[in-house]
């Protein structure tokens, strides 16, 4: 008997493994992202390791184009002092727009410097906006 059951199958020619399927339009269209905290999962070196690896990859892919949404402690990445900072700026670039919660810029006393791609909202704006995404990624 052969343990192995690999060695059973047998592959034709036409056999085609789409393991990465190529992205359509609508896959590269717009992204819209939640970012909670300053760091992913824990509150250490390693979650901001994290985090920056999320951020970076989301300013380098291939969307056309990025809605990103901070709440809570994610306001913190737009403070000059936050280590994952200039990461955020190449994401505010790719980015169409920023929105950052008003209660939390103010709970947290983070200023940043505005632009017009980052929009200051209420908590029961964001909250409103984020019900009705079907696309969301939320990084927590």
């Amino acid at each position: 008997m052969n343990n192995n059951p690999r060695n059973d199958l047998e592959f034709s020619d036409s056999t085609l493994l789409d393991v990465m399927p190529e992205k359509v339009d609508e896959d590269i269209a717009t992204k819209y992202v939640l970012i909670k905290h300053d760091y992913y999962s824990t509150d250490s070196d390693h979650g901001r390791e994290i985090l920056a690896g999320f951020i970076t990859n989301l300013a380098d892919s291939s969307y056309n184009s990025v809605v990103v949404y901070l709440i809570d402690k994610g306001v913190k990445l737009l403070d000059e002092e936050n280590p994952l900072f200039d990461k955020m700026l190449r994401l505010i670039e790719k980015s169409e727009t920023l929105i950052v919660t008003e209660e939390s810029i103010d709970l947290y006393n983070v200023s940043f410097s505005k632009t017009q791609k980052i929009s200051v909202e209420s908590i029961m704006s964001v909250t409103e906006d984020i019900t009705y995404l079907d696309n969301l990624l939320t990084l927590e």
